[in-house]
């Protein structure tokens, strides 16, 4: 079974992403509008300005976290992560502001370790927090300690 979680998007992220949208249209309107007519570069850069606004207005909707029979995936934007579940070594709670496929800084820090052996992380933020939680413990078979999720191995 295959299950989707959005990213839970805070309201000043939202408003930025907003603002900036308005701002870069705006920009490229009045760029558009006000140029003199022999302006080479009016338009290329208004096509730049409308692009990044369609790009800001993307960011919360391209950022999702489905849970597979194997595997995590974090999507946003062009980049996407893919985290076996037998590798996930611990889940946590953290409000960390380091960028991270997370439009809310209620997140989850997913901790796991690559094939290297080496272990890293990805924070996520999904809405439905709680469900999320829940089916990864069951999927990954991670267990609850605390208000984390830990891998439990039979030397410890």
């Amino acid at each position: 079974m295959e299950e989707t979680y959005q990213t839970k998007i805070d309201w000043w992220i939202a408003l930025i992403l907003v603002v900036s949208g308005l701002v870069l249209v705006g920009s490229g309107a009045l760029l558009l509008v006000d140029a003199p007519p022999n302006d080479l570069f009016a338009a290329p850069i208004a096509v730049v300005c409308f692009g990044m606004a369609l790009f800001a207005a993307w960011i919360p909707f391209s950022t999702y976290y489905t849970i597979t029979a194997t595997e995590l995936v974090v999507r946003s934007t062009f980049i996407r992560w893919q985290v076996p579940l037998e590798r996930i070594t611990e889940v946590y709670p953290t409000h960390n502001p380091l960028s991270s496929p997370a439009c809310s800084l209620d997140r989850l820090r997913i901790k796991y370790e690559r094939p290297s052996g080496r272990e890293t992380s990805v924070m996520i933020s999904p809405k439905a927090k709680d469900e999320f939680l829940t089916e990864l413990a069951e999927a990954a078979g991670l267990q609850w300690q605390g208000n984390r999720l830990i891998r439990v191995t039979s030397g410890t």
